[in-house]
C-alpha cells in the first residue's frame, strides 16, 4: 500500500526518459546529414602523409626538413600516438588536381595539445604560412580559434608541403581532417550549436539543484550541482569550448589539469552515490570503504596537479574500472534502501558508463578518432545528467511520500492514522451522509504495553487488527483507504485504540453489528508462550445527531469509549444527557477555585447530642456552596470534582481554617464544644498535615482537645504506614481521630486494633431503618459492643426519630446526630441553637486512650 501511487509516476518517469532518448535519435537522424563527412582526404586534392617521432624533443624544423626520415602512411590515423613526453612531426604533401582555386581548412582537435606548430612551404622550400596552436600559456587560443583549425588556399595544380609539430605531456592523439572551407564553416556552426545546448542543459540542471538545496538543505543536491558544474568545466577543457565561459588563463589552467578534474568528477560521483543511497545513515564496512575511496580520489586529484599529465592519466585509466565497480557494489548493497529509485539511479549511470569507455579507448588508439567517438562522452554526460536529475526528482517524491505516509499512518500497525480518519469524516459530513463513528480499544492494553517490546506490540496489534478487519468486512463499514493489495477499514488513533466508520445512523442496527464484532474478536493470541485474551470495548457517536463537526464527533465517540470502562456494557453510544452533567461539573472547576480563593463557600454545623445526658456534645461541620448561577451545588458533586482535578487538599485546608476560626468564636463565647471535620485519603498525603493543622489551631487560639478529624474507611487502606504516623502525631496534639461511615468501606479488625482511633461513627445506612430491621439492629449492637471493648466512643448519624434514639441509647451508643435533633445549621443559627440549649452541661470531650492503642 505504501507505494501504490508509484505506478503512474514510474510510467511517467520511463516515458520522459524514452522521450529524451527518442529525441536524440530523431535529432541524429534529422541533422546527421548536415554534418560534413570528416576525412583526412579531400576530392581533387592529392595528399601524402608521413610522420616522424622525436623521442628526445630536441630536433628543430631545419633538421626535420633536411634530415628526418618520415615514414609514409596511408592515413594519419595510423600514426602510433602514445602517452609520453615526446614530439610528433607530421608531413603533408598537397597538390590541387583541379583547375579551380581551392579554399581549404585543416581541422584539428587540439584543446589538450600543448603545442601545435604548423608550417606551410612551397615545393621550392619557401615558407608561405606559420600557425601556432595549442593550450600552453604562451600559445593560448581565443574564441576565434574554436574549433581549432587553419585555413590556406591552393591554386589550380598548385603543390604545397605542410609540417605539423605536435607536442603534449598528456594525450597526443590528434585527428587531422582536410576539408573545404565552406564545409568547415557549416561544421563549426553545428558544433557550436551542440556545445551551446550542452552548456544550457548543464547550467539549468545545476541551478535547479542549487535551488532545491537552498530549499531543502539536503547535501545530495549540493553535491550533484557541484558534479554537474565540474562535468561542464571538464568537458569544456577537453573540447576547448570552455573559452566561451572562462578567461583564457583559467581555461588554460583547466585544460592543463583535465586529469585532476576527472578525478574530481569521480570523487563527486562517489560522494553523490554515498548520499543518494543513504550509505551515511548506517554504520557499516561499506560506509568505511566509501570514506576511504573518497580520500584516495581526493589524494589522486591533488597529485594530478603536480604530476606530468601522462603519468596521472595512467592512474586515471587504472582507477576508472575500480571506481565503476565500487559504484556497482553501492547499488547492489543498498538496493533495498531506495527500492525503485535505486534502480533509477543505476539506470542513470548507464549512459555515463557506456560513454566513459570512449576517452580511454581513443587515447590508447583502440577505436578510430571520429566526431561521434570524440563527442560521445559529452552526449553520454548530458543523458546521464538528465536521467540523474529525474532520479533525484523521483527520490525526492519518494521522500515526500514517505513523510506523508509517516504523517498519515501508524508505525506499529501500518494502518491509516487519526488524520486519515478525520479526513474521511470531513468528506462524509460534506456529502451529508449519515454514519456512526466507532472507537475501539483493546482491553488492558495500557497495562500490558509497558512490558512489551516494539516487536511484541507489533505482533499483538497486528493480530488484533487482522481479526478486527475480518470482523468489519461488510459493505456497511466505510473504506478509509485503498491499498496496493487490500482496502483498509480501520485507522489507528493511538496505541491500542482504533477507529472505523459504519455507514448507518440506526443505533440498534449499529449496536448489533458492533456486538458481533466484539464476539468475533474474543479470542487468544500467543505472545512469548503466553496466551493473551483479546477483548475490547467500543464507543460511538452518530452524525448528524451528535454533531456536524469532525472534532465534535471524534471527542464524543472517545467520551463514550471512556464511559465503557466504568460499566459492564462493552458497546456504549454517546449520551448527551450524561455528557451535559459531566460538562456542567467540569465548568464548575474554575468557579470552585474562585470560591475557595474568595471565601465564597459556607460551613454548616450539625449538632451532635450526647445520649447519656442529652446535652450538645459538639457538631460536625458540613460544607455548602451556593453557586451564583446554579444555586445550591451538592457536596457530593463538587467534593468529588475537587478530588478528580486535584483541588481537594486546598478545599480541606480552607475548611479547617474556616472551622477553626468559628470554633475560636465559640470558645470566646463559652461554648467550647467538640468540632468534627471530615478529611479524605488525599488529605493524608498533604506534606506536614499535622503541623499545618496545629499551626492553624494555634493561630486561632483553638484548644486542640476540642477537635476531631473524621477519616473514611477507604483512607485506612490507601497508605497504612503514613496513616499510622499521622494519627500518632494528631494524638500528640490531643486531636481525636474518628472512623467515618463505618460499615461501608474496607475496615478490618486489624486496622481497628492497631491504629489509635478514639471514635467509631456508624453510617446512616444502618441507622435510618434500624427500628424496622432486626438484622440492622444486630449489626449496630454488635458494632457498638466491639467498639466499646476497644475503648472507642460510638457515634450514630442519620437519627430521624425518637424511637431510633431510644434504641441507640439502649445499645450504649454515646453520640447521635440527625434531623431528629437538628438539621445542619449556618454558623449564626448554630450559635442561637447553642444559646437556647446551653442549660445542659456536656460530658468531657477528652477520652481515655483505649487498650488497643496502647498495645498497638
Amino acid at each position: 500500500m505504501r507505494y501504490q501511487s508509484l505506478i503512474p509516476n514510474r510510467s511517467l518517469w520511463v516515458s520522459v526518459t524514452l522521450l529524451i532518448v527518442v529525441t536524440f535519435i530523431i535529432a541524429g537522424i534529422r541533422f546527421g546529414g548536415l554534418f560534413p563527412s570528416l576525412s583526412s582526404f579531400s576530392p581533387n586534392i592529392s595528399v601524402n602523409y608521413g610522420y616522424f617521432v622525436d623521442s628526445t624533443n630536441s630536433h628543430i624544423l631545419g633538421y626535420v626538413k633536411e634530415s628526418a626520415i618520415f615514414r609514409r602512411i596511408d592515413d594519419p590515423k595510423n600514426i602510433p600516438w602514445k602517452l609520453g613526453n615526446k614530439s610528433y612531426w607530421v608531413k603533408m604533401d598537397l597538390e590541387n588536381l583541379a583547375i579551380d582555386h581551392r579554399h581549404m581548412s585543416l581541422y584539428f582537435d587540439t584543446p589538450m595539445i600543448d603545442r601545435l606548430n604548423i608550417y606551410q612551404y612551397t615545393p621550392d622550400g619557401e615558407e608561405i604560412n606559420q600557425w601556432n596552436l595549442g593550450d600552453s600559456i604562451d600559445r593560448g587560443y581565443s574564441q576565434g580559434n574554436m574549433p581549432p583549425s587553419v585555413r590556406f588556399t591552393l591554386d589550380a595544380f598548385e603543390q604545397s608541403t605542410i609540417y605539423l609539430h605536435i607536442y603534449s605531456t598528456g594525450i597526443p592523439v590528434m585527428p587531422i581532417w582536410l576539408m573545404d572551407a565552406e564545409e568547415f564553416n557549416l561544421l563549426a556552426q553545428l558544433i557550436h550549436t551542440l556545445w551551446g545546448g550542452f552548456i544550457a542543459i548543464m547550467i539549468l540542471v545545476a541551478v535547479y539543484n542549487l535551488a532545491v538545496y537552498v530549499s531543502l538543505k539536503e547535501r545530495v543536491y549540493l553535491v550533484y550541482a557541484g558534479y554537474v558544474l565540474t562535468a561542464m568545466v571538464q568537458l569544456g577543457a577537453i573540447h576547448g569550448f570552455g573559452i566561451y565561459l572562462f578567461p583564457p588563463a583559467l581555461q588554460i589552467f583547466f585544460s592543463n589539469n583535465v586529469v585532476a578534474l576527472t578525478f574530481g568528477l569521480f570523487l563527486l560521483s562517489l560522494l553523490f552515490a554515498h548520499l543518494y543511497l543513504r550509505v551515511h545513515k548506517v554504520q557499516s564496512l561499506l560506509k568505511q570503504i566509501v570514506h576511504y575511496g573518497i580520500m584516495v580520489l581526493l589524494g589522486l586529484m591533488l597529485m594530478s596537479f603536480v604530476l606530468p599529465e601522462h603519468i596521472s592519466g595512467t592512474f586515471l585509466i587504472a582507477v576508472q574500472p575500480v571506481f565503476y565497480c565500487l559504484i556497482g557494489v553501492l547499488i547492489w548493497r543498498r538496493w533495498n534502501v531506495g527500492g525503485r529509485w535505486s534502480g533509477m539511479f543505476m539506470f542513470s549511470w548507464l549512459p555515463l558508463v557506456v560513454a566513459g569507455i570512449f576517452p580511454p579507448l581513443l587515447v590508447t588508439g583502440v577505436i578510430e578518432y571520429t566526431l561521434l567517438s570524440r563527442y560521445a562522452f559529452m552526449l553520454g554526460t548530458v543523458l546521464a545528467v538528465l536521467c540523474m536529475a529525474l532520479a533525484l526528482a523521483e527520490r525526492f517524491r519518494h521522500q515526500r511520500e514517505e513523510s506523508v505516509y509517516q504523517l498519515t499512518h501508524d508505525a506499529i500497525s501500518d494502518l491509516p492514522n487519526a488524520n486519515v480518519l478525520r479526513l474521511e469524516i470531513e468528506n462524509l459530513i460534506g456529502k451529508n451522509v449519515s454514519f456512526s463513528l466507532c472507537c475501539f480499544q483493546i482491553a488492558r492494553f495500557s497495562s500490558l504495553a509497558p512490558y512489551m517490546s516494539d516487536k511484541e506490540k507489533r505482533h499483538l496489534v497486528g493480530k488484533v487488527c487482522s481479526r478486527l478487519d475480518t470482523a468489519l468486512d461488510s459493505d456497511e463499514v466505510h473504506v478509509l483507504e485503498v491499498g496496493y493489495r487490500q482496502s483498509y477499514r480501520i485507522a489507528s488513533i493511538k496505541e491500542g485504540q482504533f477507529g472505523f466508520i459504519v455507514l448507518s445512523a440506526d443505533e440498534e442496527k449499529v449496536q448489533l453489528l458492533l456486538a458481533s464484532v466484539l464476539d468475533e474478536l474474543d479470542s487468544y493470541v500467543e505472545l512469548n508462550n503466553f496466551a493473551i485474551r483479546i477483548q475490547g470495548s467500543i464507543g460511538t457517536s452518530v452524525h448528524p445527531k451528535d454533531g456536524n463537526r469532525t472534532d465534535v464527533l471524534f471527542n464524543k465517540a472517545l467520551q463514550a469509549l471512556t464511559e465503557t470502562s466504568s460499566s459492564n456494557n462493552k458497546v456504549n453510544a454517546y449520551d448527551s444527557l450524561n455528557n451535559f452533567n459531566r460538562t456542567l461539573n467540569m465548568s464548575l472547576v474554575a468557579d470552585l477555585r474562585k470560591a475557595i480563593d474568595n471565601d465564597e463557600l459556607q460551613l454548616y454545623h450539625q449538632p451532635q447530642i450526647d445520649l447519656r445526658t442529652g446535652s450538645i456534645h459538639g457538631s460536625e461541620v458540613l460544607l455548602r456552596w451556593e453557586h451564583p448561577k446554579f444555586g445550591q451545588v451538592s457536596p457530593e458533586v463538587f467534593v468529588k470534582l475537587a478530588e478528580e482535578v486535584g483541588m481537594i487538599n486546598d478545599l480541606t485546608i480552607w475548611v479547617i481554617k474556616r472551622a477553626f476560626y468559628q470554633q475560636s468564636k465559640l470558645v470566646e463565647l463559652g461554648f467550647g464544644r467538640r468540632l468534627s471535620i471530615n478529611v479524605s485519603a488525599s488529605d493524608i498525603a498533604i506534606p506536614n498535615l499535622v503541623d499545618k493543622v496545629a499551626d492553624i489551631a494555634h493561630h486561632y487560639n483553638v484548644p486542640t482537645g476540642t477537635l476531631s478529624l473524621e477519616l473514611t474507611e477507604s483512607t485506612m487502606v490507601s497508605d497504612y504506614d503514613r496513616l499510622n504516623d499521622v494519627i500518632e502525631k494528631l494524638s500528640q496534639h490531643d486531636i481525636e481521630v474518628s472512623i467515618d461511615d463505618y460499615g461501608t468501606g474496607y475496615s478490618s479488625l486489624t486496622y481497628l486494633s492497631q491504629l489509635p482511633f478514639t471514635e467509631l461513627k456508624i453510617d446512616r445506612s444502618f441507622i435510618q431503618t434500624l427500628t424496622n430491621s432486626p438484622r440492622q439492629q444486630n449489626i449496630v449492637r454488635a458494632t457498638t459492643e466491639m467498639a466499646k471493648s476497644l475503648g472507642l466512643m460510638v457515634v450514630a448519624e442519620g437519627v430521624e426519630d425518637l424511637e431510633t434514639a431510644v434504641v441507640l441509647k439502649r445499645y450504649g451508643v454515646d453520640i447521635a446526630q440527625g434531623y431528629h435533633y437538628s438539621r445542619p445549621l449556618s454558623f449564626s443559627q448554630y450559635l442561637l441553637y447553642l444559646k437556647r440549649t446551653c442549660d445542659k452541661t456536656p460530658m468531657p470531650t477528652k477520652r481515655s486512650r483505649r487498650m488497643g492503642s496502647q498495645s498497638g
